[in-house]
């Protein structure tokens, strides 16, 4: 019995998807949060499991929740993963964002504060800003330069 309950357990935490971070910034208030999971600063992080509400910020001075800076917002799961720049208010331009969904290669760059909603959202429902990767392991490699 004890055997058959190791078994299920093991077959259960081998199903879990595993999504790779890579963030870089040359920003000296570079911060990228992951609710359930912490704070961090840049550097290439793995994470068996999803990754929901990400955030990764820098500029002269943005707190853990990307305010008041560029922002490049994610979430990787083993269904669908999204990811996306945000000037949303309280959100502003503080520094070029630009990141890139793995494996797939959707991206997107904002490099002024007038960078676009095809590139950024600028309001709740600029969708044409959000970029997918329905791969099971899907990352995101996020860059930000000051």
């Amino acid at each position: 019995m004890l055997a058959s309950i190791f078994t299920v357990a093991l077959a259960a935490t081998g199903t879990l998807a595993a999504h790779t971070i890579n963030f870089t910034s040359n920003c000296p208030s570079a911060i990228m949060q992951i609710p359930g999971h912490g704070v961090y600063r840049t550097g290439k992080y793995t994470f068996n499991g999803d990754v929901n509400g990400g955030i990764a910020s820098a500029g002269r001075s943005c707190s853990q929740d990307g305010v008041p800076c560029s922002s490049v917002e994610f979430t990787l799961n083993g269904k669908y993963s999204t990811g996306d720049i945000t000037l949303i208010p309280p959100h502003k331009y503080s520094a070029r964002a630009a990141f890139q969904m793995t494996p797939g290669g959707s991206s997107a760059v904002c490099d002024n504060a007038n960078c676009g909603p095809k590139n950024a959202f600028y309001k709740p429902d600029d969708y044409s800003a959000q970029r997918y990767d329905p791969s099971p392991n899907a990352g995101i490699n996020i860059q930000i330069t000051c």
